[in-house]
Order: C-alpha cells, then structure tokens, then sequence
C-alpha cells in the first residue's frame, strides 16, 4: 500500500506515520514537508527504508505534480495547513493562501493524475471543528448539519478548504472523504497550543526556568478532548469504511473548560503550588467555545470509540515536556 501524507513534519502527520508503521503490513510512505521546515517530530523517522521524504510546497503546484507521479498513491493523508488559530490574526493572508489555494492545488494535482491514469486515490482531507465556529447552547453537542459560522481567519480558511474538498468530490468524481476533528492533544503538540503551553510552562518551572506562574488566555472556553492516539487510530478507519463525499465530526468523551485542563496538568505537577496569571497576548479577539461534538455519524459507521481520556492527555504531554526541556 502506497501512502501520501501532506504535512508530514506536524503534530498529526507525524503520529500518523508512527501508527501506519506500526499497525497497517507493507506500507510505503511518502512524506512532505516544506524547505527547512522542523525536523523534531520526524527525526525517530530517518533512515526507516519505508518512509520517503520529499519537499513539497502546496503552493507550488510543480513540486506536487511531480511527488504526486513518483509516489502514485493509493491513500492520501491531507494534513499540510497553517493550523495555528492565533497566528491567523497575524497572518491572515498566508493563513487563507495555504489553507484554501494549497488545498486547492493538492486537488487539481490529484484530478490530473486521476484523469491521466497515474492513479485515483482515497483522499483523507482533513477540515476542523472551527468551521463551526460558535455555537448557541441549543446547537451542541454540534452535529454535521449545524451552521457553518466561522470566527477567525483560520476557521474561514478551513471552510474554503473543506468546500473546496467536498467541490472535487461532486464534479470530479475522487474519492474524498472530510472529517471535522474536534480537539486532541498529545505529545509533539506544538507549544503554542493552550494545554501544550501549559504543560511547557509547567516543567519550565519544574526544572528551575520559570518564575512560579503559568500565564494564560481566556479559561472558559469549553472543549471536548480527543487523544491524539485515538485521533490517528480515526483517521485510518475513516479511509477504511466512510463513504466518499461525506462529511464526519469526530471528537472524543471528555468535555470541560481550558480551564478545569490546566488545573488537571498543575495537580500532576511535582510543584502543585503553581499560580495563574492571566497574559493578555494570549486573550484573542474571538474565542470559539462550546466545542462539543456529536460525533455519532463516525461511531456508527466506523466503530470507533476513544480509548484515552484527558488525563492520558495531561500525563503525555507533561512526560514530552521533560524530555525535551
């Protein structure tokens, strides 16, 4: 089985890999990442004869053109994507650029190779949650018929690139198939993201380098978490048993505040004692929040269940932070 993953250097494209490897016999992988991109979720990952590195740019449709003919894949992982909320206030331009044009690109490359019988892939393209944007309490828990409502240029640019995904599969005919995942978190979790943050300031005071506070955005913003093993595990069931042109929520059980998080990751603290400090940098000007997920549609169709909770959460991403500060 030959498998293309976008965006192989990130949080999920990397644990995607790992699974692959470790569960599904015979796989090639064929990896993309971007000139002089971080190289520290995939470095386990060099010298393993069944994965290939290439750089790739989404937009640059050269580069995709000719990955796309050299890997010829059965399976498509799109995970490539400006994926930072926070940073889409600064740059929302290159937030709607990537995530909307490189989508876009991704697909003319795939419909090309389809329409010239180099191959017809199952295409995973992988929207978000945000595109929900901010729910009313009688719309949760959020199902894929709720409103399309997005709050930032991040979530905006998710819902060009889930249409965009969706438009390929009703004119074209490939075989794509969107899921919205809700929140989930683990290790490799970049630092900029609220609980990896905390887990970071955490041991950065565990180990002598912080002043005694964690600092923090806005803490009542609710959301629902999902392991990233669980994700991952998601993503492969969804190639394996979804129907194209569909779209899927998939979220885990646990629900709570960002808040009631990072009290569960300063209780695990060797120095529970550790104080809140609200940084108002961090406070964004929309804040999405009940992020509460139906995702029923997944489960009936894939059997899927979450395995871990938010405390195998907080325990991963504490145990990652310690081995790496």
């Amino acid at each position: 089985m030959r498998i293309l993953i976008t965006g192989v250097t990130g949080f999920v494209g990397s644990h995607m890999v790992d699974y692959l490897l470790k569960n599904v016999s015979e796989v090639k992988i064929f990896a993309t990442r971007r000139w002089r991109s971080k190289e520290d979720n995939i470095r386990h990952l060099f010298g393993n004869e069944q994965v290939d590195f290439s750089e790739v740019d989404l937009l640059d449709r050269g580069s995709l053109q000719r990955y796309i003919r050299i890997s010829k894949p059965d399976i498509v992982y799109h995970f490539a994507a400006q994926s930072f909320p926070e940073s889409s206030f600064l740059t929302p331009v290159s937030t709607l650029t990537t995530n909307i044009i490189g989508t876009t690109n991704l697909m003319e490359e795939l419909r090309i190779a389809k329409e010239d019988g180099v191959c017809n892939p199952i295409i995973l393209s992988c929207s978000s949650s945000e595109v929900y944007g901010i729910p009313t309490k009688d719309e949760v828990p959020i199902t894929e018929e709720n409103y399309i409502r997005p709050a930032n240029p991040y979530s905006i640019s998710k819902v060009g690139h889930d249409l965009m995904s969706q438009y390929y599969h009703k004119a074209f005919g490939m075989k794509v198939i969107i899921t919205r995942m809700f929140s989930h978190e683990g290790k490799r979790r970049g630092k900029r993201f609220a609980l990896s943050s905390f887990a970071h300031q955490i041991v950065e005071n565990e180990k002598g380098y912080g002043d005694g506070f964690i600092r923090h955005g806005n803490l009542d913003s609710v959301r629902t978490y999902n392991h990233i093993n669980d994700a991952v595990h998601a993503y492969w069931l969804a190639v394996n048993k979804c129907d194209y042109g569909d779209v899927y929520n998939i979220g885990g059980d646990e629900t709570c505040t960002i808040g009631d998080a990072l009290n569960l990751l300063i209780s695990k603290s060797t120095l529970p004692n550790l104080e809140k400090k609200v940084d108002e940098s961090r406070i964004r000007p929309t804040d999405i929040t009940l992020q509460i997920p139906s995702s029923e549609k997944f489960r009936n169709k894939t059997g899927w269940k979450p395995t871990k909770g938010l405390d195998d959460i907080c325990e991963d991403l504490l145990e990652y932070w310690r081995g790496v500060l």
